[in-house]
């Protein structure tokens, strides 16, 4: 089964999540559609971030940089999904843990490293 690439984009400058539309590695720049019309923009001002092919409990696309809430009758956490030495990997204040292992029924994403930094804050 193969996965589907998605990624969305941190905008800096505007401090703004976008859905990329297309990326250019060439160019070093991505697309962005907006009421039908592409907006480009360099990729040295963006934080870009890829979709893990995994959806939560609400069946939400599940992309590194998300704020996750892992609920089982083990653990009560929040932790950052990050990309490291190949893997999608969840990084909790008393968690590490690769993310394949944990069932998506038991993930629910709360925000993203970006627009939900008082999260951070308040679980640190």
């Amino acid at each position: 089964m193969s996965r589907e690439i998605k990624f969305r984009a941190w905008d800096k400058e505007n401090e703004k999540m976008m859905k990329v539309s297309s990326l250019s590695l060439e160019n070093k720049e991505i697309a962005v559609r907006e009421n039908g019309t592409y907006h480009f923009f360099r990729m040295q001002n963006l934080e870009l971030m890829q979709y893990t092919g995994l959806k939560d409990k609400n069946d939400k696309e599940i992309y590194e940089g998300d704020v996750v809430v892992l609920n089982n009758i083990k653990i009560d956490n929040m932790c950052i999904v990050r990309y490291e030495h190949n893997s999608y990997r969840l990084e909790g204040w008393s968690l590490r843990e690769d993310l394949s292992n944990v069932e998506a029924k038991f993930l629910e994403v709360v925000g993203n490293i970006y627009e939900s930094k008082n999260l951070l804050e308040e679980n640190n």
